[in-house]
């Protein structure tokens, strides 16, 4: 069976960085699917960081967007 990789918690001010520089994306570029998503989610939360979609889930993990680009920025190095 495939043991699932554990990473680290992104630290909460990383998290917050990384979710900004997707929602600049997102504002400049919304009509991909991912980026859609973060459009709704900003949207949903009424700019409100304690309500973005990483911080639902324990160790700042909830987030695709987030976890995908902390992956290349930071472990991949």
């Amino acid at each position: 069976m495939k043991e699932k990789t554990r990473y680290p918690p992104i630290p909460l001010e990383t998290a917050l960085q990384l979710c900004d520089e997707i929602r600049l994306q997102a504002e400049q570029n919304w009509h991909t699917p991912a980026l859609s998503w973060c459009f709704e989610c900003q949207q949903a939360t009424g700019g409100d960081p304690q309500k973005r979609g990483f911080l639902r889930k324990p160790d700042n993990r909830g987030c695709i967007l987030v976890n995908t680009r902390y992956a290349e920025q930071y472990l991949t190095q």
